[in-house]
């Protein structure tokens, strides 16, 4: 039987990945993102593929965004089984002084804010729905920064931080949560952190990241998908898949 699966920033990158191999399974999806001609784009692909799809265009950090698309993907398919709370932003590499106040809150609210009004709205659908499964877009960066890249870790760390929580909170309502936590992957996210590239910048990247294998956005969604068919056993965790790269 086909389940409802909502998803964040579906536009582009992994959320248009995870989107597309979730319609080639003939689930049904909602997708949303600020993104609308994209997010169309990705939508009338997916129904191609045989998918019962809505798109709805949201800023993830406006509540009554939020609320909206919580509210059409139940009007729409009754319920939510999964949601893969994959919107996100990078913003040029700097060091900490060097960022302003308004990049320092454009980021946090919609890496984190806006990953907490999500999750604030979806729980109680799933617990209406007697259980449910949530996947959080994390970072490699929520294990350890990389250089030049503190606000950025700092939103991923705090998300991390919301996986255990649900995890722990929830999972005798037999709702689950899992993080995703890739590396580098070939998506216009990281493209808009490099605006500020320098030789400077990359050699203090290399210094702090340890060997890894860039992947896909499709490579990524394939694990995605794993953690939402195994979310009651990795409850509460993140999944590392950056690639080969070992943290202390």
């Amino acid at each position: 039987m086909s389940k409802v699966y909502l998803i964040t920033g579906a536009a582009t990158g992994l959320g248009r990945a995870v989107a597309l191999k979730l319609a080639e399974q003939g689930h049904r999806l909602s997708l949303v993102d600020y993104n609308e001609k994209d997010g169309q784009a990705t939508a009338e692909d997916a129904k191609k593929l045989g998918a019962e799809v809505i798109f709805v265009k949201a800023d993830v950090s406006n509540e009554e965004d939020v609320k909206n698309y919580v509210a059409q993907t139940v009007e729409a398919f009754g319920t939510i089984d999964y949601f893969h709370n994959n919107a996100g932003v990078m913003i040029p590499f700097r060091l900490l002084h060097e960022y302003s106040s308004e990049e320092y809150d454009r980021l946090m609210n919609i890496n984190v804010k806006g990953a907490f009004l999500g999750i604030k709205y979806v729980i109680p659908v799933m617990i209406e729905n007697n259980g449910g499964t949530i996947i959080n877009t994390v970072s490699s960066n929520s294990f350890k920064p990389t250089a030049f890249n503190g606000v950025y870790a700092a939103s991923k760390h705090a998300l991390a931080g919301l996986t255990k929580s649900i995890g722990q909170d929830y999972q005798d309502l037999n709702i689950f949560a899992v993080g995703v936590a890739p590396n580098t992957m070939q998506t216009n996210i990281s493209a808009a952190a490099s605006t500020t590239y320098t030789e400077e910048i990359g050699a203090g990247i290399a210094a702090s990241t340890g060997p890894n294998i860039p992947a896909t956005a499709e490579e990524i969604a394939d694990v995605v998908i794993f953690a939402m068919n195994g979310a009651k056993t990795l409850n509460g965790s993140t999944v590392n898949c950056a690639g080969g790269q070992i943290y202390n």
